[in-house]
């Protein structure tokens, strides 16, 4: 069957000069068989240099009159590529669909002229030695929708204070130098203001790849604002002495720092104020003053000796301009002296207080007070006196000077004892002193207070006056010792235990240091009867007044010991502790015992001791309370009764004897 051969058809296209398009989109491929093409060929008939052309991978530039052998696998890499000038070409391009060619089909390829781009920047203003990024101003704009793809800049200004461009290769270009900068660099480029007002003229274009765009000028313009400072109009006392920073407001309306000041004094009789920098301690009218900003602070003006006005001028500069001269009038008045008082006072002794919550102190001018004196006139060791961070006692009969700031710093101490002295206070409002004011301070105390109720003891019983003794004081303070005192004379009458003196004599003074109250002990006497004790307390500084107890010790009721009647057989032993009773009603412990064996026969039972293996019968055995485990009773060597005796020592009194019938048995 015969073959038809593939049709290829492409329409006239267009495009902007140095614009590339892919072939493919614009080629339609037909073949009545079906069959699919295997290849295409393309032809070009513009032979001039600024015709466009086809590419391929394989060449990227196929000259006119030359027949392009593609694969159709191959298509989508065929470019056309527009002339870099307007015109018209035809080109060709056929298929082949395996077996035949289709014929050559033409189409007209058209190059369109290409508009150039528009860059601009507007006349701007910057302030002096500001910097901007060019394209915070630049405005880019092209008809083909060409996106930029360098620009360069140019500035007249040859001035040496006039603004210039920068970039990352040259941080201050030459006025009259063409400033080329990709257009990926093109925020890398910065301008800055010139370090004196002025204006001067700059151009920026811009390049779309194919063509460059005309100069567009611009006005740069390097402004500055002058500051403002501005004192209004003051009066100070007669002599007064005023930092001038404190009055003064200087405001800048590119908020440039203030670098220095100017003054002007138009003054000139010996009598009116003047200005004082560390310079110069009187400057003359009609001098300009120029101080640093930094060293504002250390200008000064003094009020006139004598009572007056006159013009003083100031102004400000922000290192590149002078503001206008402010003028203020300055007029010296006559100044009223403040007055100080304090009330008179009373402290505890010792007491430290602040006396800035006494004083008063007002000046009828409204004057800020600077500075206080103060006078103490006690020449007392122990009155009160003035302490300062830098004196921690002052003299008396000196003069203390304190600053109004520092005031919260001074501190008075109360007298180390009770009594009263004069102290004065002045205060001082930067021109004048006031009067001397006179107060009392008195210094006081109140003694405490200490008690012993009446008190009774069983004979020779121990109690602690700790637990006795109560002390208090009004001003609260702490007590710090105690002294006792016994009048009870008698041998047997009641006493004071301390651990420094097991046995106080009557009629002594007994100090105690608080700390060691617990210590201190009161014996009962030994025999019945009262006496009269005393205690008082000390707080530091003061007595209180006696205060006295009666103690009274109770009669002493003899202890009980007694022994049932006892069996024993012959020669048996028996411990003496296991068959004895004791009792006392004041519930005194005995303390010793005595024994008694009234049997004296050869054969008859015997008391036996660690000190005495066989006592004699009729002998008193004497025993202390603590060896009497070691008391034993023998039965006699042959059978018989006995009568044995015993009694008890509650270390005041013998018991009566208690007799009782040893019996021995076989």
């Amino acid at each position: 069957m015969a073959n038809t051969a593939p049709v290829v058809t492409i329409g006239n296209h267009s495009l902007l000069s140095n614009h590339w398009q892919k072939i493919q989109p614009w080629l339609t491929y037909s073949d009545a068989d079906g069959n699919s093409a295997v290849s295409y060929q393309f032809f070009d008939s513009g032979t001039s240099a600024t015709s466009g052309y086809f590419w391929t991978p394989t060449n990227s530039h196929w000259d006119a009159n030359t027949v392009i052998d593609v694969a159709a696998s191959d298509l989508s890499e065929v470019w056309l590529r527009s002339g870099s000038v307007s015109g018209s070409e035809t080109l060709w391009a056929r298929a082949f669909d395996g077996t035949a060619w289709s014929t050559w089909t033409s189409f007209t390829f058209t190059t369109i002229p290409n508009s150039t781009p528009v860059a601009t920047i507007s006349d701007q203003s910057l302030h002096i030695n500001t910097w901007v990024q060019a394209t915070d101003w630049l405005n880019y704009t092209d008809a083909n929708g060409d996106a930029a793809t360098k620009y360069q800049f140019w500035d007249s200004g040859t001035s040496a204070t006039s603004g210039y461009f920068w970039t990352p290769t040259n941080s201050h270009w030459d006025a009259n130098t063409t400033i080329e900068v990709s257009a990926a660099e093109l925020a890398d480029v910065w301008i800055r203001g010139g370090s004196t007002t002025g204006s001067e003229t700059l151009w920026v274009r811009a390049f779309d790849g194919s063509d460059w765009g005309n100069w567009d000028s611009f006005t740069l313009t390097s402004t500055n604002s002058t500051p403002v400072a501005t004192i209004g109009d003051h009066s100070t006392h007669i002599d007064q002495w005023v930092t001038i920073s404190s009055w003064l407001t200087a405001t800048d309306a590119d908020h440039d720092a203030i670098t220095k000041y100017q003054f002007w004094d138009s003054g000139t009789s010996a009598t009116s104020g003047y200005f004082w920098t560390p310079t110069n301690s009187h400057w003359d009218a009609n001098t300009t003053i120029e101080v640093s900003a930094a060293d504002l602070a250390d200008v000064w003006v003094r009020g006139g000796s004598t009572t007056g006005s006159e013009t003083m001028w100031v102004r400000a500069f922000d290192g590149t301009g002078w503001g206008n001269w402010d003028s203020f009038t300055l007029t010296s008045t006559p100044n009223t002296a403040p007055v100080a008082t304090v009330n008179d006072q009373s402290l505890h002794v010792n007491q430290w207080i602040k006396p800035q919550g006494w004083l008063t102190a007002t000046d009828a001018e409204g004057d800020t007070i600077t500075k206080y004196q103060f006078w103490d006139g006690g020449a007392g060791t122990t009155s009160a006196y003035f302490w300062t961070p830098d004196n921690s006692h002052w003299a008396a009969n000196t003069t203390i000077d304190v600053s109004a700031s520092d005031l919260a710093n001074l501190w008075i101490q109360g007298g180390s004892t009770t009594g009263s002295e004069t102290m004065w206070v002045r205060a001082f409002d930067g021109a004048a002193w006031s009067n001397w004011d006179s107060f009392t301070l008195t210094s006081t105390n109140t003694a405490p207070t200490a008690t012993i109720n009446d008190h009774t003891l069983n004979a020779a019983q121990w109690a602690q006056l700790v637990n006795w003794t109560t002390a208090s004081d009004a001003d609260g303070d702490a007590i710090t010792k105690y002294q006792f005192w016994d009048s009870g004379s008698a041998a047997n009458s009641a006493y004071f235990w301390t651990p420094a003196n097991s046995h106080w004599a009557a009629n002594t003074v007994i100090d105690v240091p608080a700390s060691d109250l617990s210590s201190i002990w009161v014996q009962g006497g030994t025999a019945g009867g009262s006496e009269t004790m005393w205690v008082r307390a000390f707080d530091g500084t003061a007595w209180s007044n006696w205060d006295s107890f009666t103690l009274t010790s109770l009669p002493n009721h003899a202890p009980v010991a007694s022994i049932n009647d006892q069996t024993l057989h012959i020669n048996e032993w028996s411990q003496v502790s296991n068959l004895l009773s004791y009792s006392d009603v004041d519930g005194n412990p005995a303390s010793e015992y005595q024994f008694w064996d009234g049997g004296s026969g050869a054969n008859s039972g015997y008391f036996w001791t660690s000190a005495n293996s066989h006592w004699a019968a009729s002998t008193v055995i004497d025993v202390s309370a603590a060896d009497l485990d070691d008391v034993w009773m023998r039965g006699g060597a042959a059978t018989g009764s006995e009568t044995m005796y015993v009694r008890a020592y509650d270390g005041i009194d013998w018991g009566a004897w208690h007799a009782f019938t040893l019996s021995t048995i076989v």
